[in-house]
Order: C-alpha cells, then sequence, then structure tokens
C-alpha cells in the first residue's frame, strides 16, 4: 500500500527565502505530488516531517495550521490504507489524487467485521486501560462464538433487528448469560459501530433500537465489624497475611486492584496517595489514616512496590480461603436475571468475595461513616449518580441496622 512522505523543494526558494512543502506518494513506480505550503527551510524538521515553531524574534510561521493539514492528510491515507486491507479493495490512481486533494473517498461496505473489530481493539490499545482492553476481546471473541455455534454470518450490513433477536436467544437460551453481563455486550457492539462509522465502513443504524438495559444488584460489601475482624486477624500463613493486607488496603483507599498492584513508593507523598489510576487516566488524591499506615509500614523493605504483587486469580482464590478462615459467614443473597428469568441464590460471604469488594467496601463504608459524597467522588473517580445510588441505599440499611441493635435494647 503507498504511503504518505513529506519533505522540502530545496529549489523552490522564492525572492523571499521561503521553500515549498511537497506531499508526495508512489504507486506502481509513479509518483505523485502536493503543494503543502511555504516556509524557511531552517524552519523544516527532516525527522519529523513538520513545520518547527518559529524563534520569539521571528514573524509566526502558521506552524500549527500547517502541521495539522499535514497530520491530516497522512490520518487519510493511514485510514485509507486500513479500509483497503480489510475490504480487499485496490489502492489506484484515482484514489491517491483524491486523497492528495481533500476529497472524501466512497468506501464500499464490504469491510470484514472480525477484521474490523480487531483493528478497533489494536487502536483501542492506545488510549483504553489494559482490563477494559481485555474486556472488549472478551465480548469479541464471544461474538466469534455465536458466529460458530450458530452459523450466522455477521457483516456490517447485517447488523440489524433480526441479528439483535438471535443474540438474544443466544445469549440467553444458550448461554444463560446474565442481563448485566448482555448489557455491556451490546454496549461494546455500539461503542465499534460507532468507531466504524467514523471510518465509513458501516453506515447503518439499526444498533440504534437495540435494548439491553443492566439491572441494580445490590453490591456485595463488607460491614464496620466484618472489616475490623478481617484487619486484625492472626494468620499463620505469610501469603495469607499479604493477601489480607492488599484487600484492607483496597478497603481503606477505594484503588482497584490494578492500581494497587501498579502502587509505587513514589505515589505515596504528603500522607496521601498521588496517582493516575489505570482505567480513567485521571490523577486521584488519596489521604492516609492509621489503618492503612500500618499496612504501608509491614512493607517497608520492597523498594519500588508499596503492596506485594500476585495475579488477580489467584488473589481472588486465597481471599475466598482466608475470609473462610475468619469465618465470614454471612448469609448472602445473590439476585440473578437472565432474560425475563428472576432467581436467588442464597451464598456465605466469604464464597463470593472477590478483589472489586474491597472498592465497594470503600465506597458503602465511607458513606455510612459520614463522608461526603463529593469527596467519595473525587476519591473514586465515579461521576455517575446511578453507580453510588445503590451504595447509598446499603449505607442507610446499615444505618438502619445500627438504631435498631443500639436502641432495641432498651
Amino acid at each position: 500500500m503507498p504511503n504518505i512522505r513529506f519533505y522540502i523543494n530545496k529549489g523552490s526558494k522564492d525572492k523571499d527565502g521561503l521553500v515549498t512543502i511537497l506531499a508526495k506518494m508512489t504507486l506502481n513506480y509513479k509518483s505523485y505530488y502536493k503543494k503543502i505550503d511555504k516556509i524557511l527551510l531552517r524552519h523544516w524538521n527532516l525527522k519529523q516531517q513538520r513545520v518547527r515553531p518559529n524563534r520569539e524574534s521571528e514573524s509566526y510561521n502558521r506552524f500549527k495550521e500547517i502541521n495539522s493539514t499535514i497530520d491530516q492528510l497522512e490520518s487519510n491515507v493511514k485510514d485509507f490504507n486500513n479500509y483497503c486491507n480489510l475490504s480487499k479493495e485496490t489502492f489506484t490512481e484515482k484514489h491517491i489524487q483524491e486523497l492528495l486533494n481533500g476529497q472524501k473517498i466512497d468506501k464500499l461496505s464490504n469491510v470484514d467485521f472480525k477484521q474490523a473489530f480487531q483493528e478497533f481493539i489494536d487502536n483501542g490499545k492506545n488510549t483504553k486501560a489494559y482490563n477494559t482492553t481485555r474486556n472488549i476481546t472478551t465480548i469479541f471473541n464471544y461474538l466469534v462464538a455465536f458466529q460458530k455455534e450458530t452459523n450466522y454470518n455477521i457483516s456490517l450490513n447485517s447488523i440489524d433487528l433480526q441479528f439483535f433477536d438471535l443474540l438474544v436467544d443466544y445469549s440467553y437460551n444458550s448461554k444463560k448469560i446474565r442481563n448485566n453481563y448482555f448489557a455491556k455486550i451490546i454496549a461494546v457492539l455500539k461503542s465499534f459501530l460507532i468507531w466504524a462509522a467514523d471510518r465509513n465502513y458501516y453506515s447503518g443504524n439499526e444498533h440504534l433500537k437495540f435494548k439491553a438495559a443492566e439491572k441494580d444488584i445490590t453490591p456485595i460489601t463488607l460491614t464496620v465489624d466484618e472489616f475490623k475482624t478481617l484487619y486484625n486477624f492472626n494468620f499463620k500463613s505469610k501469603k495469607h497475611q499479604k493477601v489480607r493486607d492488599i484487600f484492607c488496603f483496597g478497603c481503606l483507599t477505594g484503588l482497584r486492584y490494578s492500581d494497587l498492584q501498579q502502587l509505587r513508593r513514589e505515589h505515596i507523598q504528603e500522607d496521601c496517595i498521588l496517582k493516575t489510576t489505570q482505567k480513567i487516566k485521571e490523577p486521584v488524591k488519596i489521604p492516609l489514616v492509621n489503618f492503612s499506615r500500618k499496612i504501608i509500614e509491614r512493607y517497608q523493605e520492597q523498594p519500588i512496590y508499596v503492596l506485594p504483587r500476585m495475579s488477580n486469580q489467584k488473589f481472588n482464590e486465597y481471599l475466598k480461603i482466608i475470609c473462610e478462615d475468619v469465618k465470614l459467614k454471612r448469609p448472602i443473597v445473590i439476585d440473578n436475571f437472565k432474560g425475563n428469568k428472576f432467581t436467588q441464590e442464597a451464598k456465605l460471604l466469604y464464597d463470593v468475595m472477590t478483589a472489586h469488594v474491597a472498592r465497594k467496601t470503600f465506597i458503602t463504608l465511607s458513606v455510612f461513616m459520614g463522608m461526603k459524597i463529593k469527596v467519595v467522588q473525587e476519591i473514586t473517580g465515579i461521576t455517575q449518580e446511578k453507580t453510588l445510588r445503590k451504595y447509598l441505599t446499603i449505607a442507610d440499611e446499615m444505618k438502619k441496622n445500627e438504631m435498631e441493635d443500639t436502641w432495641g435494647k432498651l
């Protein structure tokens, strides 16, 4: 596929000492050119193929505008190269002329669904957190399995309500997945289609009719007493103690497991955690308290990371074991929504413990103990009121139980 390159035509210097910036594309040993603008020769960065900013003593050389034109041309060529790779369309002289002239190229709608989705995943690796990309990849694999098991070929021309109905039937009746996971599948699919539409791979709008609402499920969290019991428990195993410390530190900071594992010594400043979180790419400032300071002190010999490190999978396995040892056996009712079917399943608390319960516990206990909602949002990065609402309900229920335990004894 032809690429585009930018260079200075040194032989084009005019009476003002300006030289021409040229764009060049080559196809089948024939070269095509476009004049971009004129600049002083010393303003050209040969390696970057961009215009340098002018000196303070010089007149403005329009480097921003010229570089913007170059960036757009380069981006258009790259996008069309990707499109040709996906659709097997041949790059022609007409395409080059249209690209160099800044014209919009009519793209055929025969881009392969799987290749386009893989490009969507690959592009997202530059901007999305690792776990987000991994979750999107899992959903992509789910859609590939749907094609294989149903003999339905997904194409960017066949995404309509008939496809949606088949996916609903496959998800709820064959795979027995929960409503909330199906809602995530549809959310990712819609994001992909918006991305594809921006690149002219997809021109439909049937996906706007896809409805898959999440069901509110009561989050699993620890009570104050359960947290204290776990925090103060004397484990004989060093491994179990480390798992407890990681989990409790999450309860005390609201950090996700990925951020706990990447927490470094330099992130601890002025008795606070100052860190840009992996998921939302925003800095947070979390004050330390005595409970969290003591955990940090236990691992002072670690030169780089604040906490012990282990895989999320292993951590969750050990967490269930230590919570059973601590006798966290409060009965838990799990609500399951699968299509139009609703069931409830009885479990014991230790059996449903995962790393994410730590963050949920931080939110719930912070609200319960009187932390302002705005502060909770700033620490956790949660902006949606809907997300916080379910935690407020749990905190209110805790207060009700505390009142009953206290005043009910009179």
